[in-house]
Formats: structure tokens, sequence, C-alpha cells
């Protein structure tokens, strides 16, 4: 128990906890909650008041509806074994179902034309800047409303060097939701093709097809390469302002006039702006090419234009506000050389803009009205900016912008740099590996577009800075889905073999009648047939029974599900591997226990007729071993120590990727790729299925419950080139935090 903190502290703090769900029931404080209250128990009063506190900030943070009017996971499903299932009447709904809502997003955005557009970027109280760039000119913002006609304009704004994950769908569910606010709203899906050193046509062909396969039409795909011409103008035109200017400083020499500013900042930390203005900046601090004559830079950047320099040889900076306390504003790059050709554009370029520079300005030249982006680039996007700085530079339209948390599962990644690390060194079976938080991944190992889009819908949308949702969250909507509409069948993935020493012979097998979903009838049945051999699960037999043990042992009775009761007699052992896995066990069956009380043991297996698959695979929801992969624990918490300097991890990365670029955060690191989890698949290659599963897994994409396993599909990808490959989507037991969110 902690002598610092009073127990009176912490109830004081559960309290105050408790209130802020109640304004705001976002249902990513309940797993924190939960964790303070067993701390609170153990009196660990410290850590107990240290977690209350973080799921009250959570709340306080959040956009979330008041309690009562959350729409979470229905509390009334039940999803685990058919017995379970069997009072379920309803008639099961289509797999492929697309979910969509209507239903407003849980945050409130200015409407287009609104005082909240033209001031497009406002903050209050302590946080309100001294200079904003974020106010739109009356007449520019007329000029766009005709040109929109008053819709909601947003866009999707991915970049094309590698596959879609998760917290893309949810950003999707957010950009293609808020463009329903009002009639005749559309969502851009636009391809930030501005790099063309990872990005492939691959890329581009799978982010189409994922974003149809949830469901979302785009009512233009764009690709920023579209606007090349268009934004080296505006770069002309920004020099032309004395707003940018060639610089040949190398990256060390910027890495060391960043530092410069940075200690000027804080050498001035406490001085009013006006004193901070006032105040020389270090020598070295500016770039030495800062200040060199316009002409001059505008005959140097036609140069690179025209290919007459190497690749880090020379970039163009805009001219930004080194005593600003945005780093963004620290004369970022806006072109730079790259010697590679574009997947669309070919060798017509040899000079790319950045991220940073292109950003603002696509969204301005598609009229985009609400420009939704994840909270680290929250800073860029300030009133006082570089977003809007640059708009302003350039006398343009100016959307509203607005930031949201990204989407973070425990024991995976979901930034596009890891993911690729994972995939190029071979450490996962490619970009669709279903072990992945790519759609691709999650649609191959058997999630559906319809549980994605639910998942995300009920996550909502809040600003909280580090948020990781449980694994278990993503599972419980699958396996709601699947409960009702996959059939069940029979496979044994690690097959014993058992000799019905009495049956009366093949021919004279009997055929059952098997349900095809115990509680939904309509659905039909198949026939399976009781051989004089039959396989069961290795792990459903043991040598020495002991107590609590319900599979078959020597000497003891279990029944076959939905056929008969068969007792243990003998066991062939493998002579090369005496006591291990038995060659053989030998059984006798009742013939007159057909249909009547089953012993307490109740197994699954197939006859002699079962189809050998390709492979069977089984994954673990955990891809890595820790909670939150790269971050080091401290004190047996997560480490959360704020974010790296900005101004030196801007220092510089002239090749910023798209909004995906890092899961955010900062603060204690460790070596994500010694957490990865070795036995996150197993791969079975002597599984059996009964005949009618058999026959159906030639269908990519078909779901179906294996009973007492889990819910599996037929490989996408595999079942297409004619093999009999089954992946695991979910197991049918719900871990503590799923059947806590059904209470």
């Amino acid at each position: 128990m902690s002598g610092e903190v009073s127990l009176g502290a912490v109830k004081k703090a559960k309290l105050a906890s408790d209130k802020s769900y109640k304004k705001h029931a976002d249902v990513l404080s309940r797993p924190i909650y939960e964790k303070a209250e067993a701390l609170l128990k153990e009196r660990s009063l410290d850590k107990a008041l240290a977690l209350f506190l973080e799921a009250q900030a959570i709340c306080d943070a959040s956009d979330a509806p008041p309690l009562g009017k959350v729409k979470g996971p229905p509390a009334e499903t039940k999803a685990s074994e058919d017995a379970s299932n069997a009072t379920t009447k309803a008639k099961p709904a289509a797999a492929s179902e697309h979910f969509s809502t209507q239903e407003p997003p849980s945050v409130t955005l200015p409407a287009p034309g609104s005082e909240g557009h033209r001031n497009a970027k406002t903050t209050t109280g302590e946080n309100t800047p001294a200079v904003t760039y974020a106010v739109n000119d009356d007449a520019v913002l007329q000029a766009h409303l005709k040109r929109t006609g008053g819709a909601y304009v947003t866009r999707f704004p991915p970049e094309p060097n590698g596959y879609l994950h998760l917290g893309h769908a949810k950003a999707m569910h957010f950009d293609f939701n808020v463009a329903t606010l009002a009639p005749n709203g559309k969502t851009f899906l636009r391809f930030d093709d501005t790099n063309p050193t990872g990005e492939k046509q691959e890329y581009i062909d799978s982010i189409i097809e994922s974003v149809r396969w949830l469901g979302h039409k785009p009512a233009r795909v764009t690709y920023s390469s579209d606007y090349f011409e268009e934004l080296y103008n505006l770069a002309v035109k920004l020099i032309e302002n004395d707003k940018a200017y060639v610089c040949h400083q190398t990256k060390a020499e910027t890495l060391a006039s960043r530092k410069l500013v940075q200690a000027f900042h804080h050498k001035t930390k406490d001085m009013t702006r006006e004193e901070k203005y006032a105040t020389p900046l270090p020598q070295g601090a500016e770039s030495p090419y800062r200040n060199r004559p316009i002409a001059e830079s505008l005959r140097l950047f036609a140069d690179m234009r025209r290919g007459l320099f190497a690749e880090g040889e020379v970039v163009l900076r805009m001219k930004g506000d080194l005593r600003s306390d945005v780093t963004a504003m620290w004369d970022l790059a806006a072109y730079r050389v790259i010697l590679k050709a574009h997947p669309r554009t070919g060798d017509a370029w040899c000079i790319y803009p950045t991220y940073d520079y292109t950003h603002c300005l696509v969204d301005s030249l598609e009229d985009i009205t609400h420009s939704l982006c994840t909270l680290e680039f929250a800073r860029r996007q300030a009133p006082e900016g570089s977003y809007y700085w640059l708009l302003d530079a350039l006398d343009m339209y100016k959307p509203v912008t607005f930031e949201f948390s990204r989407c973070n599962v425990t024991h995976n990644v979901m930034s596009k740099r890891k993911l690729t690390k994972l995939v190029e060194l071979g450490l996962v079976d490619g970009w669709d590996d279903p072990r992945l938080l790519t759609l691709e991944g999650l649609r191959r190992r058997g999630y559906t577009e319809t549980a994605i889009n639910r998942f995300c819908h009920d996550l909502g949308v809040t600003k909280s800075e580090r948020v990781c949702v449980p694994y278990s969250r993503l599972e419980y909507y699958i396996r709601n889905e699947l409960g009702d509409v996959a059939p069940r069948r029979f496979a044994v993935i690690d097959p014993i073999k058992v000799v019905v020493t009495n049956h009366p012979g093949e021919s004279s097998s009997p055929e059952i009648d098997v349900p095809n979903h115990p509680a939904h009838p309509e659905m039909g049945s198949r026939k399976l047939r009781f051989t004089p051999v039959v396989y069961i699960e290795s792990s459903d037999f043991k040598r020495e029974d002991v107590k609590g043990y319900f599979g078959m042992a020597p000497g003891k009775t279990v029944r076959l599900l939905y056929s008969f009761d068969v007792t243990c007699d003998s066991i062939v052992d493998d002579p090369k591997d005496p006591g291990g896995k038995p060659l053989e066990i030998r059984c006798s069956y009742n013939p007159d226990s057909f249909g009547q009380k089953p012993p307490k043991g109740t197994l699954h297996w197939v006859g002699s007729d079962a189809v050998k698959a390709d492979e069977v695979r089984v994954y673990s929801s955990e891809l890595f071993t820790t909670e939150e992969p790269g971050k080091a624990p401290v004190n047996g918490a997560v480490a959360d120590g704020g974010a790296a300097p900005a101004a030196l991890a801007a220092v510089d990365d002239e090749d910023q990727e798209d909004e995906d670029d890092e899961e955010g955060g900062g603060g204690a690191k460790s070596d994500w790729l010694t957490e990865l989890n070795g036995a996150s698949k197993e791969a079975y290659a002597n599984a059996l299925l009964e005949p009618a599963l058999a026959a159906e897994c030639r269908v990519p994409e078909k779901h179906f419950q294996l009973q007492r396993r889990g819910y599996f599909v037929s490989d996408r990808r595999l079942t297409a080139e004619g093999k009999l490959v089954l992946n695991m989507t979910v197991s049918l037991k719900e871990s503590g935090f799923t059947k806590a969110v059904r209470k």
C-alpha cells in the first residue's frame, strides 16, 4: 500500500472519473478505469489514482455522447458455443451486408459558409495565438461556396507506399460520414503521390479495392501528381513573394541550425512575444541562403527542375518564422530532388513537393471544406501553423481543419514504416498476412467489411492523445456477426486415428443428420457418416484421466457430437515414439446411445471420408508480446513521456510521409522487433475436413464455425489458386474485456 497517496484521494478521483464518463461516455476509458478499480482493491493507491485520472482525461477530451446515448456492442448478444445460441431464433443477416450510418459524427464541425468556416481554425483561452493565418477573405470564401454549392467536401488522402490498415478504416469512416452532414456532400479519394521512392501501382490498386470493399464511394479519385504543374507555379509565386528560398545546407548543417533555434526558444521561453521578437537569433540559426536574392532563388529553382542538381544537394525551403513556437514554421522543405521515375508521371519531373507543402495546397485547389487529420498534425494546422501560413502567403482559400486521435490496437503496429519493415524482412507473409491489421490482412483473416465499419462507428472520434484499443474489442464485432450467420462444420486439425472395433462395416455406416446451425433450423442440415475409422483431435485424448477433464482416456466413455458414445478400450503406440502420440486408439461404440443423454465429454470428429486440407492456420491476436510494441514499460505501465522534440524530429525529414507516419507518442523506447511473438501463427498440414466443408471451401472467403475450435474462412488468395486452406478468424472463447462489454 502506498504511503504517499490517501484512500480518500483515490476515491475522489474515481468519483470524478464517473462524472466525466456520464457526460462523455467514451468506451476507450473503460479498460483503464477497470484496471484502476482492480488496483484500488489491491490497495495499490498511487497506480490506481494515475489510471482514474487518465480515464477521466480521456472522457473530458472526448466528443462521445452522454451515458445512455452510447451505441456500444449490444448487451444481449451471445457469441459462444452453439448451446449458448440455442434460444436465438431470429433469422440471421447476411455476413456480406454493408454497415453504414447516416447519423452525424459525434463532433461539432462548422457548416460550410458559417463564421467557423470564414475563421477556419480557432482556439480559446490561453491557447489563443497572437497571430492567425486561418481567416478566409470574404470574396475568396464566397467564390469557394459558389463552386461547391455550399456542400460538405472531404477527402481521404493516403500515400500509395503501402496497404491500408485499420487506422485508415477509421479515418475513412469519419471522412465519408462528415460528407453526409448535408445534401450533395462528397468525399474524394486522393492519392498523396509526391514521393516516388516507395510508391507503387500495386499499392494504388490495393487502396482502391479496400475503399470499395468497405462500401465507400468516392465522388472522384484524384492524385496530388495531377497538380504538379500548378504546385510548381505556386512555388515560383512563393519565391517571388520572398516566402521561399533555395537552400544548399546539408542535412547535418540543417540539424545544427535547428539546434540553435531550439536553444533560442529555450532561452526566451519566459519572454513576452514582443521581447522574444526583439531578441536576435543566434549566429547560424538561419540558413546562410535564407536571404539570397529572389532572382537567384528563381534561377536555381528552375535549375532544380531541369535536373542540374544531385539528390540531397539542394532543396526549396518555405521562409516561415524561426521565432514561432510552432516548429513546422521553421523553414520546412517545399521541394527536393528525387531522381526516380514516378508511377504516373514517369520521368517528367526530377523534383517533388513535400507533404508539408502539398497537403494544404491541394486541399485548397480541390475546394475541401473540412480537412480531417490525426492529432500529430495539430501543430502544423494550428491558426499560426504552416498549413494556414502557406495558404495565406498565396492568398488561397482555407479549409476548416480538425484533428482526431489515431486508432492503435494492442499487440500490433499500424505505422506504415513498421509494417513495411515487417514485410521487407520477411517476418510476416506479405502485406495481406492475416496477422496484420492491414485491411487486406483482416479481410484474408475473415473479418468482414460490416464488422470493421461497426468497430469504427462505435469507436467514434476523440482527441485523446494516447488510446490503445484492446484487440478483444475488434474480435467482439466479428464474433458477434459470425455467430448468427456462419454454418457449423467439423474439422480435426491435429488428428488421431480412432478404430471402432465393433462397427458393422463401411457399407453399413450410419448416416447422421447434423444441423448447419442449431439455433437456425432454416439453415438446413447435412449428412455425416459414422465410419469404422474416425478421427478426433489429439488434444482430446490423454493417457491418464484427470479430474475436470472431459476428453477421451483409457476406459472412459465420451460422445461423438451428434453421434454415438464410444469407449476407449486400448491404445496402439508408435514403436518409434512409445508414450508419445498414439498411432491409433481402439474403441467400441454403443449403438443404443444415439439420441440419448450424453456423458460429460462431447467431442467433434470426422469419418474416413474426410478430406485432407492443404493447410489450416490458427492465428494469435497478439502479433507482439507487448501491448504497445516499441514503448518500454515503466513501473508496470507503458511509458508515455510526451512528444520527442519536434524541432529535431522535423530536421529534416524532407520525405515526410502522409498522415500515417507513426503511431504517435513518445517516452521511453524499446526494440519493437525483439517483441515479435514467435508463436503468432500455427500451421497444420494434416487437418481433415468433413466432406461438406471441403466442397464449400473451394470458394474463397466462405465463413464457417469449426465446432469447438472457432470461426474460420477459406483463404482469399490461396483458394483462388486451387488450394484448400482455412484461416482462423477468431476463437469461440471471449476475452474478459469482451464479456465485460456485454454486461
